[in-house]
């Protein structure tokens, strides 16, 4: 018997787990029981208009006989011993005969039916009337009937009380009823509805749940079984819509998968392949050229001066100039030739086949040319400007990040030279490499060994007397005491120490040192002359220079009148804006200034107008060529009249010659410096000779 029930309860928990379902029979359940609600309140009330009815018909008929004792009607004694007979043997409590004017001809009971509206009926107007009194539990009736050709009005009161229970025992049996007709209806809407209607529709939201949470495999939720109605027609539609949406993700998919593919392996801004695609197709040509004994070409293309670019017309005119490029390249590439951006502005071009030198210079020439055509972006024309690095090797037989790298070394050795637009790599670039790479490992430890050491070149002034007074001032110079290679001039391992990021903390160390050094002159008594630190550009730019400065004159314990800061004229003019800047923080601290290889920058008269500086060096370029070339000799000349116009003393570096010295003093250079009066000394060998001049 459970078992029999099992369908049955499972349908009603679905029913009842469904909020759809729950909400259809919650409205069909008020929309049935409105219906047999408003069918109940007629029946309810011929229900008791029928009581009421039985009771008026026993009064009429029970009166009948007082109607027909017509001699009692004339004696009333006798009508009200007829009136209380009537009433003993019937439900009537109190009864009264009136004639048409009102008068009481008889009555028994103790009933007053004065405020009983009887005029209607007593005036002939209404045959009868009647009245629920007293809660219901009394029924009042007023009839006339004619009598020997009179007419006479009868009252009678009847009592109604059992109307009632009646009348709820009535209204109860129709609610059951009709509760257990809305019961039975509902329920059998509902198993149809949901077998028809419903079932299919919870199918479908399982069905589109179930694809949106895998969109992918849309159509495993598909629906088989369809009703052969409407909804099947409708599930039809879904199903093919699933199929769709499967189809399309799985496109959608497909080509996400094979954007991310392309992605992996080229440049989104310029569509050509990346760094790593094209190492990887180079590492395939080179096998392939390794083993039919061919050679492989890489060119990697940079343009001269893109940050420029950049800078003054933006990064959107720069990205259109990286297009153009990547165009022209793509382009202009034939069979056996791959084009790729490296990165920045940076293109490699792989080619592979037997071709001599000068046919990779051909090639490298025709880039070039094409890629320095002008372009007009935004209005602007810009010339881009290429170098282009080349390597290639004797034989394919060779790692693809080999020759990459050899084309880039050799590409970043011609950066700084304006006039080369290609070359090849050589060996002997690669062994310079790694003897830089070597110089940059133990540079990093010499700094933390103390195997940095200052030493100091004096200057001297100048006097029209001809005699040089010594040591006017000094500079401080690095030198590196190399445990193995003995003292490495600083043109070996500054350069390198700019590349690679250590001229910073070097920077800071000869600074620091030079102070402390002068502190240690002081302390031994000694008058030092005053010190000049020179400033590379990286940390010119540092804007925590001149709390360096500070606190390292602070830590040492030394004036700033002590202490000179040279600063090259290249740095300076890189940013006009921030060097004016700088240079008056600096200049606020008490510390002397001074423009560096004066004459080998591009300097402005109006920008150095600005520069708040002491002294201007003339570059030992042009001290070397006095007296032997007539174009340095009207250079040093026009350097120090444009020093002394604008208030600024001038100082000599490089003099070697009794001539050069001469020539400056007779052009009242205040300073010189240079192998004629000394060379650069230790510490200590500056020491002894500032206590032989005391």
């Amino acid at each position: 018997m459970a078992m029999a029930f099992d369908p049955v309860r499972e349908v009603a928990r679905r029913l009842w787990s469904c909020g759809l379902c729950k909400s259809v029979a919650f409205s069909v359940f008020l929309l049935i029981l409105g219906i047999e609600s408003i069918i109940l309140i007629p029946s309810a009330y011929n229900f008791q208009r029928n009581a009421l009815q039985l009771l008026e018909q026993r009064a009429m008929t029970v009166m009948q006989s007082v109607v027909l004792a017509e001699e009692a009607l004339a004696q009333p004694r006798e009508l009200e011993q007829l009136l209380r007979k009537v009433q003993r043997n019937n439900p009537i409590l109190a009864l009264s005969v009136r004639r048409s004017d009102g008068a009481t001809l008889g009555g028994t009971g103790d009933t007053d039916f004065s405020d009983f509206a009887i005029d209607e009926v007593l005036r002939g107007r209404r045959d009868k009337v009647d009245r629920l009194t007293l809660g219901g539990t009394c029924y009042d009736l007023a009839w006339s009937a004619a009598v020997s050709g009179e007419r006479l009005v009868f009252l009678a009161r009847m009592d109604s009380s059992h109307v009632n229970s009646e009348l709820l025992a009535f209204v109860l049996r129709i609610a059951g009823l009709v509760a257990l007709i809305v019961a039975v209806v509902t329920t059998g809407t509902m198993v149809v509805l949901y077998r028809s209607v419903l079932s299919p529709i919870l199918r479908l939201r399982r069905s589109i749940l179930g694809a949106a949470a895998n969109p992918d495999h849309a159509d495993d939720y598909r629906i088989r079984e369809r009703p052969q109605d409407e909804l099947g027609e409708v599930f039809q539609a879904h199903d093919e819509m699933l199929t769709r949406l499967a189809e399309s993700k799985r496109a959608d998919r497909l080509r996400a998968e094979e954007r991310a593919h392309f992605l992996a392996r080229h440049d989104p801004l310029t569509g050509l392949p990346n760094r790593d695609f094209f190492l990887e197709h180079l590492r395939q040509a080179l096998s392939a050229a390794c083993q039919r004994e061919e050679n492989v070409q890489v060119l990697v293309l940079n343009l001269a001066g893109f940050s420029a670019i950049n800078d003054a017309l933006g990064q959107d005119v720069g990205d259109r100039v990286l297009i153009e490029v990547a165009r022209k390249l793509n382009q202009g590439i034939s069979a056996g030739q791959f084009a790729a951006r490296l990165g920045g502005d940076e293109f490699g071009i792989a080619s592979t086949g037997s071709v001599s030198p000068a046919q990779v210079a051909e090639h490298a020439e025709r880039i070039l040319a094409e890629i320095e055509l002008p372009l007009v972006i935004e209005g602007n024309e810009i010339r881009p400007r290429g170098r282009i690095g080349i390597a290639s090797p004797s034989t394919g037989c060779v790692e693809g990040e080999t020759v990459l790298h050899d084309a880039e070394l050799v590409l970043s050795r011609i950066r700084s030279d304006a006039r080369a637009r290609y070359q090849f790599f050589s060996p002997e670039m690669t062994r310079e490499a790694q003897k830089r790479q070597e110089i940059e490992r133990e540079l990093r430890q010499a700094l933390k060994r103390g195997e940095l050491q200052l030493f100091y070149q004096p200057k001297v002034a100048l006097t029209q007397g001809g005699a040089e007074k010594a040591f006017s001032a000094c500079e401080a110079l690095i030198r590196w005491n190399h445990p193995r290679h003995g003292w490495i001039s600083p043109g070996q391992f500054i350069p390198v120490a700019e590349a690679c990021g250590l001229i910073a903390p070097v920077g800071e160390w000869v600074l620091r040192e030079a102070c402390a050094q002068i502190r240690r002159w002081l302390d031994a008594g000694l008058a030092p002359p005053r010190v000049a630190v020179n400033v590379s550009a990286p940390q010119f730019r540092d804007p925590r220079l001149p709390e360096l400065v500070r606190g390292a004159m602070a830590d040492a314990g030394v004036d700033a009148d002590l202490l000179e800061l040279e600063i090259t004229e290249t740095a300076a003019m890189e940013d006009v804006a921030l060097t004016v800047a700088v240079l008056s923080t600096l200049k606020r601290l008490g510390v002397h200034l001074s423009i560096d290889d004066f004459g080998t920058g591009y300097s402005s008269l109006s920008y150095l107008r600005q520069l708040e500086i002491d002294s201007i060096k003339i570059d030992k370029s042009f001290v070397d060529d006095i007296g032997r070339d007539s174009n340095a000799d009207a250079i040093c000349d026009a350097i120090i009249q444009l020093g002394h116009s604008l208030g600024k003393r001038v100082v000599a570096e490089g003099v070697e010659t009794h001539a050069q010295a001469e020539f400056l003093r007779l052009r009242r250079c205040e300073e010189a410096q240079g192998f004629l009066f000394a060379r650069p000394m230790p510490a200590a060998e500056f020491a002894d000779r500032l206590r032989r001049y005391a």
